[in-house]
C-alpha cells in the first residue's frame, strides 16, 4: 500500500517548467499533445527551446494546440519549435509513414513521449480488428517505439548516458488494482468484453513494455520508464 500512497500524494517535484534548463537542440516526441499533459508537455518544451513534434491523427486540433502553445507563452530560445506529426496510433498503417516523416525531417530523437491513450471509446476495435484501447495504448506505440529505435540510438552515441529516453504513461490503476495473475490475454480479444478491464490491461501493458524495452536498449545507454501521471484532470474518461 505504500507505494499507492506515495503516488496518490507524491513529493514536490524538483524540476519545474520554472527551473527546466534549456532544451534548445533537442527533439521531442509527444503523442496526444492536443490536451491534458501532453498539451502541457509541448507548451513547456516549445517555451524552453525544444523542437516537438506533437503526433496525433487530427491535424485541425494539432494545429489549434500548437496556436494556443504560442500564444501562451514566449520560448525563452528562438530555437523552439512545434510541428504536426500525423499518426493515428490505432491504425498500423499510420505509423511507418509517420516514423518516414519524422525521419526524413530529424536527424535525432531525444525523447519520445507515449503519452495519448483511450479509456472506454465507443469504438470497439480497431482497423486491424484489435480491440480499440489495446491498439491505441499498446501496440501503437510499441510500433511506433520500435521503428523509432534506430534515431534513438544514433542519438545516443553522442549524449550523455540516460539522456535519451522513451517515456510510457501508465496509470495508478496498475498500483492499485491489477490483478494478482497478471492480464487475461483472452480478455482483449473478447468482443464483450469489460471495457473498464480492458483499460486496466493496457496499462499493465504499458508497464511491460516498458520494461520489455528497457531491457532491450538500456546497453545503449537508453532510458526506458513508465510513469504514472498523477491526479490531474484531463480528457481521458471523455467516454465514461
Amino acid at each position: 500500500m505504500g507505494v499507492t500512497w506515495s503516488q496518490i500524494f507524491p513529493p514536490p517535484p524538483t524540476l519545474t517548467e520554472v527551473n527546466l534548463p534549456s532544451q534548445k537542440g533537442k527533439v521531442f516526441i509527444v503523442t496526444g499533445g492536443y490536451s491534458g499533459v501532453g498539451f502541457e508537455l509541448c507548451r513547456i518544451l516549445y517555451r524552453v527551446g525544444g523542437t516537438v513534434y506533437l503526433a496525433g491523427r487530427s491535424e485541425e486540433k494539432a494545429l489549434d494546440a500548437i496556436a494556443k502553445i504560442k500564444s501562451l507563452c514566449t520560448p525563452t530560445s528562438p530555437d523552439g519549435n512545434i510541428i504536426f506529426l500525423p499518426l493515428c496510433l490505432e491504425d498500423l498503417r499510420t505509423i511507418k509513414p509517420a516514423v518516414k516523416i519524422f525521419t526524413t525531417a530529424e536527424s535525432r530523437l531525444d525523447v519520445l513521449f507515449n503519452n495519448a491513450g483511450v479509456s472506454n471509446p465507443p469504438q470497439g476495435t480497431s482497423p486491424q480488428g484489435h480491440d480499440m484501447q489495446l491498439a491505441t495504448n499498446c501496440l501503437g506505440p510499441h510500433l511506433f517505439t520500435q521503428l523509432l529505435l534506430p534515431i534513438l540510438q544514433r542519438t545516443a552515441e553522442t549524449t550523455p548516458i540516460a539522456s535519451v529516453r522513451v517515456i510510457w504513461t501508465a496509470s495508478i490503476v496498475v498500483d492499485a488494482f491489477a490483478l494478482e495473475t497478471g492480464i487475461e490475454l483472452a480478455e482483449l480479444i473478447q468482443k464483450d468484453a469489460d471495457k473498464s478491464r480492458n483499460y486496466l490491461n493496457t496499462k499493465v501493458g504499458n508497464w511491460f513494455l516498458a520494461d520489455a524495452l528497457a531491457s532491450q536498449i538500456g546497453g545503449y545507454g537508453i532510458l526506458s520508464l513508465a510513469q504514472n501521471p498523477g491526479n490531474i484532470k484531463t480528457n481521458i474518461m471523455r467516454h465514461i
